[in-house]
């Protein structure tokens, strides 16, 4: 009974620590009052470095009214700039982020790729180009063991929001609720801690 109780403990503390590392951001956080704030200026930044050319905005700068996916901040490529980077020290799953098209930006991308990269600069896998224009698209991935990201577009300006490390996402973009697999850990660890109390309990049947 003892080893059934610390496997189911183990069990729970490894998804609890799954839950920890799964995260959406958003960048509400970042000070920006109206204006552009360099996100390589706070790094490291919920845990990850971003490269000189990301800047976080938000919804109240002239022509980035469709800036943010949610709330009212976002992460934009500064200067228009090809092959922004976003790293870690610690290797993380990435499952994709939203994309659009800033409304005032005079050279706008039509689309973005996100290429991803282990620890020794290998290359894990790539989205290919994924299509984006004024309303925000997911660009979908599941990409494990991630060093660094590389973005790239096929010119000017494009804004990104929600940011989610996650193993996966399903269908419809919606994120996956860390909390459900530790939820259904604790259930059967309840169902097994009551069954053996029934099994001690005198005049129960074997």
């Amino acid at each position: 009974m003892k080893k059934t109780l610390f496997a189911l403990i183990a069990s729970a503390s490894l998804m609890l620590a799954g839950a920890a590392n799964a995260g959406i951001l958003g960048f509400e956080d970042v000070a920006t009052d109206g204006d552009f704030a360099g996100l390589g200026d706070i790094n490291p930044y919920a845990g990850l470095t971003f490269s000189d050319d990301w800047f976080a905005g938000d919804t109240g700068i002239d022509g980035y009214g469709n800036g943010a996916h949610g709330g009212t901040h976002f992460a934009v490529n500064g200067f228009g700039s090809d092959g922004a980077t976003i790293g870690s020290a610690t290797p993380f799953s990435f499952a994709g982020a939203w994309f659009a098209a800033p409304d005032g930006a005079a050279d706008k991308a039509s689309w973005i790729a996100i290429a991803a990269y282990d620890a020794a600069n290998n290359l894990i896998g790539t989205t290919g180009p994924v299509a984006i224009g004024s309303s925000y698209t997911w660009a979908a991935a599941a990409f494990d063991n991630v060093s660094s990201l590389t973005i790239t577009r096929d010119t000017g300006w494009f804004v990104m929001d929600d940011f989610t490390t996650a193993a996966s996402v399903p269908p419809g973009g919606t994120v996956p609720e860390p909390a459900s697999p530790l939820v259904l850990g604790l259930g059967a660890f309840a169902l097994i801690l009551g069954r053996a109390r029934r099994r001690k309990a005198p005049g129960s049947a074997a």
